[in-house]
C-alpha cells in the first residue's frame, strides 16, 4: 500500500510538471507570435519586407535609395548574419542618395523562406540571380559582400562577368586553396531540425544572446529590436545550417573558380588591417567595449604592450596580409586593398568610414 501511494504521488507530480511544461510552451508560443507580428509590421513599414519568388520559395529583396541611381549596389551577407540589411544601413546611408542599394537575403535568412535544399556555392549564387531578375532589378551590379559573402561574389563574377560592374569586399573572408580547412560543421541532422522547430515555437528568444550579440553604442534601441527580430527569424531555419556545413567546400571552390579579370574591386581589410600601435589599441578598446555591453565572461585585451611584443604582433598582421590578402587580390585581378583596421564587423564599428571608402570607389568607376 505504501509503495502504491508513493507511485501515485510521483505520478501526480509528473502530471503536474507535464501540465506546467505545456502551459509554459503555450505562453512562449503566444508571446513569440505576438511579438513577431509587431516586429514584422515595423520592419514592413520601414521597407525591409519584399519577398520575390525564386521557384519553390521566396527570397527577400529589400531595396533602398534612388531607383534611378547611377549604380545598383547589392549587399551579400556574411555567414548567418540575417540582419545584414538592417545593420549595414548606417554604412550605406551615404550611398543611397545617388544609388540603389539592394539587400538579398539568402534562403532562411530574415524574411526569406527556408528550404531543405543543399546550400552549395552554385545554388546560392543562382538564387541571388533569380531573386534580382524576378524583382526587376537589372544588371550590372556592384556587389558588396561581407565575410563569406565574398566567396559568392567571386563565383558570381567568374561565372557571369557581364552582370558585375564592380565588387567591394567588406572584410571578405580570406580565400585560399585550403580556406576553412579546419572548419567543423556536420550535415543537417535531426537535432538541427528539432532546434529549428523549437525556435519557431519561440524558445529562441530565451537563448538569442548566446548566438547574437548586442549592437554597438551607435545603434538605437529600435535598430537593436529589429535586428533581433531578423536574427530570430534566421534561427528557426534549416538552410543556414546547410550553408554552414558547406562553408569550407564553398570557399575552396570559389577560390579555385576565380577567373582573373579587370572588373574593378576594392578589398576593405579590417580584421587583418592592423598596421600601427594606435590601430591595435583602438581595436582592443572596441573589443573591450563589446565585452562590457554584452556582459561576456572573457579576458579583456591589453591596451599596453612592450616594444618587442608590439613588433611581433604588427609583424604577424603584415605577414598575414602578404601571405593571404595580397595574393588573393592579385588572383582576382584589378583589386585595390585598403586597410581600415578594426573588427570583422567593420560596417558596424566604423560605418561612416566604410561608407566613405565605398562611395569614393564607386564614384570613380566611370573614370
Amino acid at each position: 500500500m505504501k509503495i502504491k501511494r508513493v507511485l501515485k504521488w510521483i505520478g501526480r507530480v509528473l502530471l503536474l510538471l507535464f501540465a506546467l511544461l505545456i502551459l509554459f510552451t503555450l505562453v512562449t508560443c503566444i508571446v513569440h507570435r505576438n511579438k513577431t507580428a509587431q516586429e514584422m509590421e515595423l520592419l514592413k513599414e520601414k521597407g525591409y519586407y519584399h519577398p520575390v519568388s525564386v521557384g519553390d520559395y521566396s527570397l527577400n529583396v529589400a531595396a533602398f535609395g534612388n531607383e534611378n541611381g547611377k549604380h545598383t549596389i547589392v549587399g551579400l551577407a556574411g555567414n548567418g548574419t540575417g540582419d545584414y540589411s538592417l545593420a549595414a544601413r548606417q554604412m550605406t546611408a551615404r550611398l543611397e542618395e545617388d544609388n540603389l542599394v539592394v539587400f538579398v537575403d539568402r534562403a532562411g535568412y530574415g524574411f526569406s523562406d527556408d528550404t531543405e535544399n543543399e546550400m552549395t556555392l552554385s545554388y546560392i549564387v543562382e538564387d541571388y540571380r533569380k531573386a534580382l531578375q524576378n524583382a526587376g532589378i537589372e544588371a550590372p551590379y556592384v556587389l558588396m559582400p561581407h565575410s563569406i559573402g565574398g566567396a559568392y561574389a567571386n563565383y558570381w563574377s567568374s561565372q557571369y562577368p557581364e552582370e558585375i560592374e564592380a565588387i567591394v569586399f567588406v572584410d571578405g573572408s580570406q580565400l585560399c586553396e585550403d580556406a576553412f580547412s579546419d572548419w567543423e560543421s556536420d550535415e543537417v541532422g535531426v537535432s538541427d531540425k528539432m532546434l529549428a522547430f523549437l525556435a519557431k515555437m519561440g524558445f529562441s528568444r530565451y537563448v538569442l544572446r548566446d548566438y547574437f550579440y548586442h549592437y554597438p553604442d551607435n545603434y538605437t534601441e529600435e535598430e537593436q529590436a529589429l535586428g533581433d527580430a531578423l536574427m530570430l527569424m534566421t534561427m528557426d531555419s534549416i538552410a543556414p545550417v546547410s550553408e554552414d556545413a558547406n562553408l569550407a567546400e564553398n570557399a575552396q571552390q570559389a577560390f579555385a573558380s576565380i577567373v582573373t579579370n579587370e572588373i574593378p574591386k576594392l578589398y576593405i581589410c579590417a580584421s587583418w588591417g592592423i598596421q600601427t600601435e594606435e590601430d591595435l589599441i583602438e581595436k582592443n578598446q572596441w573589443i573591450r567595449r563589446q565585452i562590457e555591453i554584452n556582459q561576456l565572461d572573457m579576458p579583456l585585451p591589453k591596451l599596453e604592450y612592450d616594444a618587442e611584443t608590439l613588433e611581433e604582433i604588427l609583424a604577424a598582421y603584415e605577414e598575414s596580409r602578404q601571405d593571404t590578402i595580397y595574393p588573393y587580390a592579385e588572383k582576382m585581378g584589378n583589386c585595390s586593398v585598403v586597410c581600415l583596421a578594426g573588427d570583422h564587423m567593420i560596417y558596424q564599428q566604423k560605418p561612416e568610414e566604410c561608407g566613405m571608402l565605398v562611395k569614393d570607389f564607386i564614384d570613380g568607376l566611370g573614370e
